[in-house]
């Protein structure tokens, strides 16, 4: 990544988040407006179905930021499904995914920047201080490990959804995840087309508003489900048996 200011996109999913979006979405524009690292900026967020009024607050709020490009499903899709068509409507040589209720820290962006402009990599993730329970920080860090050990890689914060990735290297994953485990799939596609992400610790605020759409059993099962799948998948890469992503 060069000195230069970057064209930047930032990609999200956002379902029921009526009680906080305002906030949120008003905090990247301010804080994105003040970085003299960008060159211009988009924020693309998907509207994935929502039942409360997060459709009409992405539509009002457009005519105070014209640089938000609200999209909306007609019904719920799932978070990856409305991620992949955010980041498929992003027009930024970089992309930053983030998560639309505010448990992210886009005050980060900077070190993220930083760590590229001195790693010269295509992609940076945030390592979470995390605020989530017990069950749900096990689950994650195990399958992390897994993930790890697939792919001989020594991340350490696997499944982080916060990062910064190098626009047409992301927008050509093909994303296969329906529900909440796209962040665990951008990782292991980026490991696939040899990109190790550079980490960068990051804060990982507890909800202000609204409510976490996990459901943890089901949560956990579709997770333990899809790191087999995503050890089965790089077992049939190296046996040449699927073709290998190039970058």
């Amino acid at each position: 990544m060069s000195a230069l200011p970057i064209r930047l996109s930032v990609a999200a999913p956002a379902y029921n988040e009526a009680a906080g979006l305002e906030a949120v979405i008003g905090d990247w524009h301010r804080f994105l407006s003040a970085q003299t690292s960008l060159a211009e900026f988009e924020i693309v967020v998907c509207n994935d179905g929502s039942k409360d009024k997060t459709g009409d607050i992405l539509d009002r709020l457009t005519l105070s930021y014209p640089q938000l490009r609200p999209l909306h499903f007609a019904r719920n899709q799932g978070a990856a499904a409305a991620l992949n068509a955010a980041i498929a409507a992003t027009t930024g040589d970089w992309v930053l995914l983030m998560d639309s209720d505010g448990q992210f820290p886009i005050e980060k962006l900077p070190d993220m920047l930083a760590a590229l402009r001195q790693s010269g990599g295509r992609a940076a993730i945030g390592i979470r201080q995390k605020q989530d329970t017990a069950f749900a920080r096990f689950g994650s860090w195990t399958s992390g490990l897994v993930c790890n050990l697939v792919h001989g890689s020594r991340l350490k914060d696997f499944n982080s959804a916060f990062k910064l990735v190098w626009g047409p290297t992301l927008r050509g994953l093909k994303l296969e995840a329906k529900g909440m485990n796209y962040s665990t799939e951008v990782t292991s596609r980026l490991l696939e087309c040899g990109i190790v992400p550079v980490e960068v610790a990051i804060e990982h605020r507890a909800r202000g508003t609204g409510t976490s759409h996990m459901r943890l059993m089901r949560g956990a099962l579709h997770r333990f489900l899809f790191v087999g799948y995503i050890a089965l998948r790089q077992l049939l890469l190296r046996l040449g048996i699927l073709i290998r992503p190039q970058p």
